[in-house]
């Protein structure tokens, strides 16, 4: 975003993209799936937002928490967007928890452990790990069991 600078003259600041911008990158910029401005539930575009995401995506939804186990990561592909409620501070019921963070999956590491990527808004940007070390979303790490949604575009 331009600021002004001495003598109306305009400069731009770098920022890091958050998990929605970067997944907006991907599927938007790179791949023209459309993309919404704001919040957007017509279904037709990327929503700005994590939270909008797991219900107002184009594509189809795969899978969603019962509010007791998270979305069967067999059902993965890569590709899919996968969206978390990693603690966000809400209400705290899992069943209408707040999706918080969203990240698109790669498929298998070569120790068979499925991997996404995502961002976030610190200085390392695009990553394959969340501020307290790897992320797979099998097993009982973070990820694993905060996954909430999962969306095919």
């Amino acid at each position: 975003m331009p600021r002004p600078r001495g003598r109306g003259m305009r400069c731009f600041v770098r920022s890091n993209l958050d998990c929605s911008g970067y997944t907006r990158m991907v599927y938007g910029y790179h791949m023209g799936v459309p993309m919404a401005a704001k919040a957007d539930t017509s279904g037709n575009r990327i929503p700005r937002q994590s939270r909008d995401m797991a219900d107002h995506t184009p594509g189809v939804l795969i899978d969603r928490t019962d509010g007791v186990r998270p979305p069967a990561a067999t059902l993965l592909q890569p590709g899919d967007l996968v969206l978390f409620n990693a603690g966000s501070g809400d209400d705290g019921d899992p069943q209408t928890a707040t999706v918080d963070h969203v990240g698109i999956h790669l498929g298998g590491d070569a120790a068979g452990k499925r991997r996404f990527l995502s961002s976030r808004k610190t200085v390392n940007g695009p990553t394959m790990a969340h501020l307290a070390g790897a992320s797979p979303l099998d097993g009982t790490g973070l990820y694993a069991e905060s996954l909430h949604t999962v969306r095919r575009v």
